[in-house]
């Protein structure tokens, strides 16, 4: 019996560290490091899921969904069914007020947790745990990243990020292109 419950502890242990969360925007998984364009206007809907297995177990997953808020706001969020009826699963707001470690100057966002004590069956790889994440900018000079990191709140690790890249509005362009003539004309 003994050996039996080392064995369960080690196995729920590796499905820890085995498990890696992941950014989707709009439903669709990208790959790290992507890159998406948006209308400073236009708001982006982030997921959150696994590209490993997560085993029922021991031990805790956490995570901070972030970015700069001078740049962006990242708010909202849900547990997906099935998982919502797990108690294990859940999100928060405010990564920094709740002590998450190792975030960047000035970020905030999210954040959430998987109790492996709480999950009940088998999440397979593929599956979007945390859906309905806002990401919503007016504009920002520069591009804007958004960071996941696991974190066990001594350490934080960066494990994705999404570049957005903002497209000035029509409307900006035109009047730029209008002032831009004006002024040739002038001369």
């Amino acid at each position: 019996m003994k050996k039996m419950l080392i064995l369960m502890l080690v196995l729920g242990l590796a499905s820890v560290a085995s498990a890696t969360l992941q950014i989707s925007v709009d439903g669709d998984p990208e790959p790290i490091d992507s890159e998406i364009f948006l209308l400073p206007s236009e708001i982006a809907i982030l997921d959150i899921w696994t590209d490993a297995d997560i085993s029922p177990g021991v031990g805790e997953v956490y995570w901070a969904l972030v970015c700069r808020t001078a740049d962006g706001t990242i708010s909202g969020g849900i547990v997906v069914p099935p998982y919502d009826t797990e108690p294990g699963i859940v999100i928060y707001p405010d990564p920094v007020a709740n002590g998450v470690p190792g975030l960047p100057q000035g970020a905030n966002g999210v954040w959430g947790g998987i109790s492996l004590t709480g999950v009940i069956s088998l999440i397979p790889a593929g599956d979007v745990i945390y859906d309905d994440i806002e990401f919503h900018c007016e504009w920002a000079p520069n591009d804007v990243v958004i960071e996941l990191y696991t974190t066990d709140f001594g350490t934080s690790e960066l494990v994705d990020a999404v570049v957005i890249h903002q497209i000035p509005e029509p409307a900006t362009i035109a009047l730029l292109g209008l002032g831009g003539l004006l002024l040739r004309r002038r001369k």
